[in-house]
């Protein structure tokens, strides 16, 4: 029934994150009012996200803490406009901020110089690094590094292996550390879209 349903979900509209009774990590950031609904299912790996939005926010589910792992993830996705969907998180020692991304829209993520590829997943990815200075304090520093790959072929489902973009990452100069969380997450700039996604 419905009522049922309600009980084992969770809509979220405004920021918050934490790890639910199945394992997984569950994280909204919308910090700029933008329309969206996120839905928690606290059960299983699954999340809803719908929005028609005007500003930056970012909704994902995966793992907190560990090592660089595999996730694998499947369900429906549409979007419009300016939107990244990703395999994304944050390292400590030392502090970065990390995207594997799947697909995009509009926008142009990464960008810059290509420092190389990484192959992996059955898919070729471009890897960029953008320098952060000088930024409001997060994770204890004001400066910190951004580690992209970016899919050339573009997906909406399948597997990440991000310990092989890591490794790929250390090869090629950067430094990711240990991660804090990792997780399927969709940034959302402008436009609107829909996705269903279950995190296996």
């Amino acid at each position: 029934s419905i009522s049922d349903v309600a009980k084992r979900s969770t809509v979220l509209s405004n920021s918050r994150d934490g790890v639910d009774s199945a394992g997984f990590y569950y994280s909204l950031y919308n910090a700029n009012g933008a329309e969206v609904g996120y839905t928690e299912y606290p059960t299983t790996g699954q999340f809803e996200l719908g929005w028609n939005a005007k500003a930056e926010f970012l909704g994902g589910k995966g793992y907190r803490g560990g090592s660089p792992r595999s996730l694998t993830w499947d369900g429906y996705f549409t979007a419009e406009g300016d939107w990244t969907l990703a395999i994304y998180g944050w390292t400590l020692n030392p502090v970065t901020e990390w995207y594997i991304v799947e697909s995009h829209g509009s926008g142009t993520p990464g960008n810059g110089h290509i420092l190389g590829q990484v192959y992996s997943d059955g898919g070729v990815y471009d890897v960029y690094n953008l320098p952060y200075r000088n930024v409001p304090e997060i994770y204890g520093v004001t400066n910190f590094d951004q580690h992209w790959s970016v899919r050339r072929s573009h997906r909406s489902t399948g597997t990440v292996d991000v310990s092989a973009h890591f490794q790929r990452w250390k090869e090629l100069g950067l430094s990711p550390g240990t991660p804090v969380f990792q997780m399927v997450t969709l940034e959302g700039f402008s436009g609107k879209g829909y996705l269903d996604f279950t995190v296996r």
